[in-house]
């Protein structure tokens, strides 16, 4: 990756210093569904069910970043998005910064105009399936884990906890 740096700890354990390290996800609710991709992972030599998002190109606002990359991986097209906070999705191994949004404006649905090195299918994921597959530790994703406790607590999604 461009503008990477690979370090090793005092164990020498391997982690990255990313230049542009700030990336963007999109939670998007759509009748009762998540938008959701699967994505290959070579690290993990799987797909792996995550959010919709990418990089921040030089001198592009975090919302203009969020809604281009969920239309670029998913087709579709969103109107206003929430701002849900921000996380470190691996510290112990690079200084990476996700900023993650919300929105439930759905405007359209195109053509994915994915980049050559990503390998990606859009699902849709009723939000008790994903609730149920985060219980069962189906869902692994972080960034996917994060959003939906933090749109739960901004009262964007109600979550029965007693179930």
């Amino acid at each position: 990756m461009e503008g990477t740096r690979t370090l090793k700890d005092e164990n020498d354990n391997p982690h990255f210093s990313i230049h542009k390290n700030e990336s963007v996800v999109l939670l998007a609710n759509y009748q009762s569904d998540f938008i959701l991709i699967n994505q290959y992972r070579e690290p993990l030599d799987d797909y792996i069910l995550q959010l919709p998002g990418g990089g921040v190109e030089e001198g592009e606002k975090l919302e203009e970043a969020v809604i281009r990359e969920f239309q670029e991986e998913t087709g579709y097209v969103c109107g206003a998005v929430h701002y849900l906070g921000s996380m470190v999705p691996a510290a112990w191994r690079s200084n990476e910064v996700t900023h993650v949004f919300y929105t439930e404006e759905i405007l359209a649905k195109g053509n994915q105009h994915t980049e050559a090195h990503e390998w990606i299918s859009v699902q849709r994921l009723k939000i008790l399936d994903c609730l149920s597959g985060i219980k069962e530790n189906n869902i692994h994703d972080s960034e996917l884990c994060y959003s939906v406790l933090q749109a739960h607590m901004k009262g964007y999604i109600n979550i029965d906890f007693s179930t």
